[in-house]
């Protein structure tokens, strides 16, 4: 038998994948930011080893792997190599092979040409100082109070230890000349093990500098990192540009730049579901929060910026102001808001998903849980409204409660009123009232009740039948047809009840409950069954070999709407009439 390795030529051979890349030949370096995944499949041997190759950009822009004993592992095969071939070929080609070492016979695969892109700027982290406005993200910079000023740059895409980094501001000075200061710069600034371990460098400086630009002037902080190891500024990578406005003197006009709530930022003018705010901006000195014209607190400014919390608000539009404590100097610029507490959230814990409620989840429990910016004295109570045509016992509305301390609020419902509303829609809503306000009302909550499982609807059973067969000659006054219970039970659900079955003429049928005269009694519940005769007179008549059918609905909603009866499971029975 011949076992020779069988002959390989470089069309066997497909070009490795890059598992990151997009397809067109494209390399996104954020998508690599971790690892560059190379796989290689083809019909190998044994004894194949390779090794992989990237043309690039010589030095270490270019790469060749060690052997690899490939044959060793199963297919495909798969392992990663460094990302700074990336770092090194920003905004260039590059071409992957492998090749296959078979004997003494070496083969090249097809190639593999990427253009890695170069790095998009919303990408790379922007340089800042901690004393500008919103911990430096803002766009107002004051300086008056500063002794020190903090520049912080984070971590960025493909940084690596030893990469060296610059710092330069650029500004106008008061006497309108160029402002120019080099803070950071290479060989001096160096990502090191702190920098890659925090994630971040920062360094203090003296604020004086700042202090003698011009007020109302732009300060500009340009970055550059030498992601290539290089310490010439021309091959480094610019990062985006961060611009302040420089704010200077003791008599500067405190500003509102921010106002939120528990989901973020709170544009001006537009609505918040929450009753606590928080403001937060610039100042020099201590201030007066006004909301309206009345007074709400003071702040102090730390580092030029101030926090305040403006809990309790009352539903309605408010103004926010802030001025300086001692009375000098202008108004802030005012932030408006519009409290609208009538969409605050609500749910029923046993209706997971918000919209539908399995009525055997609510067997035993049916809970409102509130969640809302609420005080311990607001008055709170929850309302249930079933479908229409549904009776009046099927709604119901809680008694007002003191909302507590407790969050989320949970107030206890009837369970009684899932029964009223299976297989329809329940409306949830609640309301509050805060002191001599008006009641405030949530938006509903539409809730689907589902039908219960048919498995848990079971038929009623003749007692006297063995198994699917009833022999009439068991039947000697009548047949015991019991019932047991079923979840939701309650007195004065409507209950309807039909035979169908066969005599020697035609169909033969019995009507024995319906809905607007039957209905469950309090013995029923309290025995856990019911057992009524079924006639004897109407059972003799069927036909031997026949079929009797009985089929079972309960109106769980007590109404006498036969659209709204719940099907139980259909018992079906063979006849025997032999002599």
């Amino acid at each position: 038998m011949d076992t020779s390795t069988p002959a390989l030529n470089s069309n066997d051979l497909p070009p490795l994948q890059i598992m990151e890349s997009f397809p067109g030949g494209l390399l996104n370096p954020h998508a690599v930011r971790h690892n560059i995944t190379l796989r290689i499949d083809y019909e190998w041997a044994r004894e194949d080893v390779v090794t992989i190759h990237c043309a690039g950009t010589p030095g270490f822009g270019s790469y060749t792997s060690p052997r690899i004993p490939i044959g060793g592992f199963a297919r495909p095969f798969q392992t990663h190599i460094d990302t700074r071939l990336v770092t090194f070929n920003l905004g260039h080609t590059v071409v992957f092979t492998y090749t296959v070492y078979r004997g003494t016979a070496e083969f090249v695969s097809q190639a593999l040409a990427l253009y890695v892109a170069p790095i998009n700027l919303f990408d790379l982290p922007r340089p800042f100082i901690r004393q500008a406005d919103n911990d430096g993200q803002g766009i107002e910079l004051p300086v008056s109070d500063l002794d020190e000023f903090t520049l912080r740059i984070n971590a960025w895409l493909l940084g690596t230890r030893g990469q060296c980094f610059w710092l330069t501001a650029n500004g106008t000075n008061a006497d309108d000349t160029d402002f120019e200061a080099s803070y950071w710069r290479a060989p001096v600034n160096v990502v090191d093990e702190d920098f890659q371990r925090y994630g971040f460098f920062e360094q203090n400086f003296p604020a004086a500098p700042l202090q003698a630009l011009k007020n109302g002037s732009v300060l500009t902080l340009k970055f550059m990192a030498g992601l290539q190891g290089s310490e010439q500024p021309s091959l480094a990578q610019a990062f985006a540009h961060r611009n302040y406005i420089i704010r200077t003197g003791p008599a500067v006009t405190p500003r509102i730049l921010s106002v939120s709530d528990q989901d973020g930022e709170v544009a001006d003018g537009a609505n918040t579901r929450y009753a606590d705010v928080t403001l937060s901006g610039s100042a020099s000195g201590k201030l007066t929060v006004l909301d309206g014209t009345t007074s709400i607190g003071t702040a102090s400014p730390v580092d030029g910026n101030w926090t305040h919390g403006a809990p309790g608000l009352n539903p309605g539009p408010h103004a926010f102001t802030v001025r300086l404590a001692d009375g000098s100097g202008s108004p802030s610029n005012t932030r408006r808001i519009n409290v609208v507490l009538s969409d605050l959230p609500l749910r029923i814990v046993e209706a997971p998903d918000d919209t539908r409620l399995d009525p055997l989840n609510a067997l035993t429990s049916l809970t409102a849980e509130l969640v809302y910016d609420h005080l311990p004295t607001d008055m709170v109570s929850v309302t249930v409204t079933a479908a229409d045509g549904t009776p009046p016992a099927g709604s119901h509305t809680t008694p007002p409660v003191a909302a507590g301390n407790t969050r989320p609020i949970r107030i206890t419902l009837p369970v009684s009123l899932v029964a009223f509303s299976v297989g329809k829609t329940m409306v949830v809503t609640f309301s509050y009232t805060r002191g001599g306000a008006a009641p405030v009302p949530s938006l509903p909550l539409r809730l689907n009740v589902l039908p219960i499982a048919l498995e848990r609807l079971v038929a009623p059973v003749i007692t006297q039948a063995n198994g699917d067969i009833l022999d009439l000659k068991d039947i000697q006054s009548g047949a015991n047809l019991e019932f047991g219970v079923w979840p939701l039970i309650a007195v004065s659900q409507r209950l309807s009840c039909d035979f169908a079955g066969e005599s020697d003429t035609g169909p033969h049928n019995l009507r024995m409950w319906t809905a607007t005269v039957n209905m469950v009694h309090r013995a029923w519940i309290t025995n856990g069954r019911f057992g009524p005769n079924v006639s004897v007179d109407y059972l003799r008549l069927l036909k031997h070999g026949s079929k009797l059918v009985i089929r079972f609905r309960v109106n769980l909603d007590q109404a006498t709407d036969p659209n709204t009866q719940t099907v139980f499971q259909t018992r079906e029975y063979t006849i025997s009439a032999t002599p």
